[in-house]
């Protein structure tokens, strides 16, 4: 019995095709499907927290999480991520073991809802107007107060008794007696408000600290004084309202959004110094070129929020001896690092066409000039001959390179040019410099020398000095030793050093 043929003339391949282009798109829905249910248990864990932290209902939690990444500029997803992972080092929570998808479940099961209003009569008509007034007073939890100077009495609502936690059986309180309700710190402030309402000059709005209980309260305070006709106060009337669950929510929501500005923070920085090291290998030990050794440190910037555009170059190039450079991108960050690729690799791959430095940094400079947004940098470029022993360089915008020879370091004048990205026809200068068998050239970065505690100028007399006392001549004590000169990382910008010596 021989195969069976199909009659339709290959109908059966299309027919297996189709069914496994079928099985491929179940197969994506059935990811998209997991994917969606992972973020949907991502975004319940998160509101829970956020309910637990505010002490608000769920649905409130999530407005307030949709708020925090609308914010940030985030998505909800990713906002929710972030909350929930926990910080470096950071222990758990006092008395908090339950898990947040656990929280979110006993939250939707009604634990954090808002407790029902007590019984109470049925809902006012519409022309109720009095009892419409007294519900709005109690869903606001405002209250009003009326001291009628002229007559010597005083007229208190229901809720703001409440909000004073005060039984009205002992009366309102007297103006000048407020004072003794609220904390020390804001007596000065409310003995001012009395007296501003009981001259009569202008309204007051202020936030005063009442203590009802033994418990603080954040009331808004809200008065004006009525005069008679001749500008006299004879009455003096108020509005307050119990801010305080608001206070709390605001609070504990910024301390959400602070959290969450830090991780955002955190894994930028994470990404850019990936990135770095993925762009910017640094090697261990000496590296040998073409008649001439190197070393290089680079320091990330001690702030956690600064990784910096700092960058190097050393290429040999057959025929065109030693490809030196040594640059900074302005900024920080992600695009910092991103800006800093473009324009190492681009400087790299220019250098083999064996154009002049000067030739190299005006290519580089139409480059920055198209980058899509705003961007500037410093960059010194230069081509060292091993058989002359000359260093052909121009800079745009940078440091000089420092020059240690026979224990004394001088810096290098250096050629006209400006930073990268300020005009469209910069023009630079083109310097070269003759040097000796074990000479040693510094090259870096202004993280090295710039600080906040000490000028430029400063900061480039003090490596000349620490060149000179070096008692070295391999680069990596050269380097050991300016570092340690210079006490370590710059707090608030990247440090790149990069020691030459001529053999």
């Amino acid at each position: 019995m021989g195969i069976p043929h199909d009659k339709d003339g290959g109908s059966g391949d299309r027919r297996a095709a189709a069914l496994a282009a079928t099985v491929d798109q179940l197969r994506v829905e059935l990811e998209q499907l997991h994917a969606a249910a992972r973020t949907t248990a991502v975004l319940e864990q998160a509101k829970g927290l956020l309910a637990e932290r505010l002490g608000c209902g769920v649905a409130a939690a999530h407005t307030h999480l949709l708020e925090i990444a609308r914010d940030s500029e985030i998505e909800p997803e990713v906002a929710a991520r972030l909350l929930l992972t926990p910080e470096p080092g950071a222990p758990p929570a006092a008395g908090d073991r339950t898990p947040p998808a656990a929280t979110a479940a006993r939250l939707r099961a009604g634990s954090h809802t808002p407790a029902a209003p007590p019984p109470g009569p049925a809902p006012p008509a519409a022309g109720d107007l009095g009892t419409q007034i007294e519900q709005t007073q109690r869903i606001g939890n405002l209250g009003w107060g009326l001291w009628d100077l002229a007559a010597g009495e005083i007229h208190w609502s229901d809720q703001l008794f409440r909000i004073f936690g005060r039984d009205p059986a002992e009366g309102p309180l007297p103006l000048d007696r407020l004072p003794e309700h609220v904390i020390p710190r804001d007596v000065p402030l409310v003995v001012h408000l009395v007296r501003t309402l009981l001259d009569g000059t202008e309204k007051v709005d202020n936030e005063i600290r009442v203590v009802r209980a033994g418990e603080t309260r954040d009331i808004r305070l809200m008065g004006e004084p009525v005069l008679d006709t001749f500008g006299v106060p004879i009455a003096v009337r108020c509005v307050c309202q119990d801010v305080t669950r608001w206070r709390l929510g605001e609070r504990a929501l910024k301390a959400s959004r602070v959290q969450l500005e830090r991780r955002l923070i955190a894994a930028e920085r994470h990404q850019a110094i990936e990135m770095q090291r993925s762009i910017l290998p640094l090697p261990e030990g000496i590296m040998s070129k073409p008649g001439l050794r190197a070393a290089v440190r680079y320091l990330p910037a001690g702030h956690s929020a600064r990784v910096g555009g700092d960058w190097y170059e050393t290429s040999a190039i057959e025929g065109e001896g030693v490809f030196l450079a040594i640059g900074d991108v302005s900024g920080h960050g992600l695009k910092a690092a991103a800006a800093m690729a473009r324009l190492r690799n681009g400087l790299s791959g220019l250098a083999f066409s064996g154009a002049p430095p000067d030739r190299l940094l005006g290519w580089l400079n139409r480059l920055t000039m198209h980058w899509p947004t705003s961007l500037t940098a410093t960059v010194l470029a230069g081509r060292y001959d091993p058989d002359e022993r000359t260093l052909t360089w121009a800079q745009a915008g940078h440091l000089p390179p420092v020059l240690i020879r026979e224990g004394k370091a001088i810096t290098l004048e250096p050629p006209d040019g400006i930073l990268l990205g300020a005009s469209e026809t910069p023009e630079f200068a083109v310097e070269t410099t003759s040097l000796e068998p074990g000479d040693l050239l510094l090259l870096y970065t202004d993280g090295l020398v710039e600080r906040r505690e000490r000028g430029l100028q400063d900061g480039l007399d003090l490596l000349v000095h620490a060149a000179s006392t070096s008692g070295s001549c391999d680069p990596e004590g050269v380097l050991d030793h300016v570092l340690e000169v210079f006490g370590g990382p710059n707090p608030n910008d990247d440090t790149c050093v990069l020691a030459v010596q001529i053999e």
